[in-house]
């Protein structure tokens, strides 16, 4: 009978301590944008702080595919975004701020390709900060890899990105983890 106690509470106990590492703490969203227009700037800049190879720089042209697949895929979406280079958060009724912090090219179709992009956004209404999210992907190449240049990888990474970014700004969540 104790013995049916003991590993009776302990059971209890253990499912009390565990269920508080699994459980997820859900993020509230803080508008829908559904049918809204969202303006971005035409190309993203590198971060100030970021640490990026001058061949990405001066070979990739990421900062724009990033802009237009994420106008691309948020107008699929029933946002629309809407690519103005005068746009800012205290011109715009919705800006989003892009930004790519950081971007590593690796690698070679020979050697094996190892991209990857992260990126960082700040949600703006009216001049006031209403949501953030950062994301990041990484591709190896895919199905050709060998027969592909370190741009074309690169731009897979900012593709699905856009795919991303597009996801969340139509119902936008503070502090979101977007990506892998």
């Amino acid at each position: 009978m104790k013995v049916i106690l003991k590993v009776g509470l302990i059971t209890i106990l253990g499912l009390g301590f565990f269920s508080g590492c699994s459980s997820k703490n859900e993020l509230a969203v803080v508008d829908d944008l559904t049918n809204k227009e969202v303006k971005i700037k035409s190309s993203t800049p590198f971060s100030e702080d970021a640490f990026i190879k001058a061949s990405i720089k001066e070979e990739c042209d990421i900062q724009k595919q990033l802009a237009d697949y994420t106008k691309k895929y948020s107008n699929d979406n029933s946002v629309a975004i809407q690519i103005d280079d005068n746009a800012n958060k205290d011109n715009s009724e919705y800006f989003l701020d892009l930004k790519i912090i950081d971007a590593i090219s690796e690698g070679n179709a020979f050697l094996g390709h190892n991209k990857r992009t992260r990126i960082a956004g700040d949600l703006y209404k009216n001049g006031n900060k209403i949501a953030t999210f950062k994301g990041q992907r990484h591709s190896r190449g895919g199905f050709g890899a060998g027969f592909k240049g370190s741009c074309t990888v690169l731009e897979r990474t900012v593709q699905a990105l856009g795919e991303d970014v597009s996801e969340w700004i139509r119902y936008p969540k503070n502090g979101s983890m977007l990506g892998e």
